[in-house]
């Protein structure tokens, strides 16, 4: 009898669904659960590859949404399914459709639109888990990490393996969310998880700070950037930034940072400005008052175009995935 091609094997695996119509390439992904690919990427013995972030991902999307799948074997046709339903939850029922699970996406886009922008969010995550740490934290006993605008949470669980992965035993992680709703849906998933506390408040108010005034912070998460063409002020990125470094000060002065840097063009001076940690992510003081559009993001040491971010993983996704998918910026 002839031997099957793998081409053919997978067609048999996935009837009816090959690459067509799943969200990345099957012979990428692996079948497990949530829980276990963060123990394997929380390993520092494994090299870390974009098609095992990019499952992390779409497995942390999964399990959002469905409550309590996180040690449970996640099925590539069900996220496909389910990412394909996010694309046009905007949209009207298509007759096969679950009506419950189309409205809860409905209710919850704002908070999912991140996660189903699969290729930025895994190369955000790429850039937390591999950024190496100043030599005075590395030598520290605590991992202390901060996530604000923490929304779903998953780059505080990026925090998580990225603590692991540098030896740390003792790991305090902390994330700050404005939304009431989303903050008690990512309060209730880290507490099941054990991995996080979630304050539920305005990072612009820095009584929200407190757990962190007597702890050197060793990451800062911040992904309150506006889109472009947006000013930076639509999402309070710049009075977060004052409020963040006027409130903990030299307890981050060491930390490592998400963005590493921001590129920003100021309309009044025609010029773009550097935004990094040095000026508290503010720029010099005569721009401190005027009104910023993102324009780029530094990130792995690089300079990034914000719509180019996650780019180079884009190849991983099927065809139809690469259009339809939302994106965060």
């Amino acid at each position: 009898m002839q031997e099957q091609t793998a081409m053919e094997a997978e067609k048999v695996r996935y009837p009816r669904q090959f690459t067509q119509d799943l969200v990345i390439d099957p012979s990428l992904y692996t079948d497990s659960s949530l829980l276990k690919d963060v123990d394997m990427l929380s390993d520092p013995t494994v090299a870390v590859t974009d098609p095992m972030i990019m499952g992390m991902v779409l497995k942390y999307f999964y399990c959002y949404v469905h409550k309590g799948s996180f040690d449970e074997v996640v099925p590539l046709q069900d996220i496909s399914a389910l990412c394909e339903m996010f694309s046009r939850h905007s949209s009207l029922n298509e007759p096969d459709d679950d009506i419950e699970l189309m409205n809860y996406l409905r209710q919850w886009s704002f908070s999912l639109r991140m996660l189903a922008d699969i290729t930025k969010t895994s190369h955000i995550i790429r850039s937390i888990i591999t950024q190496k740490l100043s030599s005075k934290l590395q030598k520290s006993d605590e991992y202390v990490g901060l996530d604000i605008g923490t929304g779903t949470g998953i780059l505080l669980l990026a925090q998580h393996i990225h603590a692991r992965r540098l030896g740390f035993k003792e790991i305090t992680l902390y994330g700050i969310e404005y939304d009431k709703m989303v903050g008690l849906q990512s309060y209730k998933i880290f507490n099941e998880l054990g991995l996080a506390d979630i304050i539920l408040g305005d990072a612009r108010d820095k009584r929200n700070y407190e757990p962190l005034l007597n702890k050197q912070v060793s990451f800062v998460s911040n992904e309150m950037v506006a889109a472009m063409h947006q000013p930076l002020r639509r999402e309070h990125f710049v009075s977060i930034s004052k409020t963040l470094f006027g409130t903990l000060g030299e307890n981050i002065a060491n930390a490592g940072f998400f963005p590493e840097g921001l590129i920003a063009f100021c309309k009044e001076m025609n010029v773009s400005v550097l935004l990094a940690k040095n000026t508290a992510f503010l720029g010099p003081k005569e721009y401190h008052d005027m009104n910023l559009l993102p324009q780029g993001i530094i990130i792995e040491g690089n300079i990034v175009p914000l719509h180019e971010l996650g780019n180079e993983l884009m190849p991983y996704l099927s065809e139809w995935s690469k259009t339809r998918l939302s994106h965060r910026w």
